[in-house]
């Protein structure tokens, strides 16, 4: 087959690093997405633009004031159970916006 013997040449870290990559880019995608779905959310509940780009705002911020708690809880139980636990998170989150019905959700 050709996928082991590939893989038993490439290193391991790009590996994880095409790895983190794709798992970033589909984080900051889904992340980008209620961007774009402003008019729809707009038409089908009736909300304010206004509100639901505060909303955006608000889960913007706390997402940046994340970074360092995230840091220090990586230096503590190690990088490897807060990636996957972080993952889940996405997971669920973007499971959840599925049955998403009032304003606060969003965020």
């Amino acid at each position: 087959m050709l996928i082991p013997r590939i893989a038993s040449r490439l290193h391991s870290g790009w590996i994880i690093a095409a790895l983190t990559f794709l798992i970033m880019l589909a984080a900051a995608g889904m992340r980008s997405t209620l961007g774009v779905l402003i008019i729809p959310l707009q038409q089908d509940f009736g909300w304010d633009r206004d509100a639901i780009s505060l909303a955006v705002s608000i889960n913007l911020v706390l997402f940046g004031l994340s970074g360092p708690f995230a840091a220090a809880l990586m230096q503590r139980i190690g990088i490897r159970r807060v990636m996957v636990v972080a993952l889940l998170l996405v997971e669920l989150a973007a499971a959840l916006t599925t049955v998403m019905q009032t304003l606060w959700q969003p965020i």
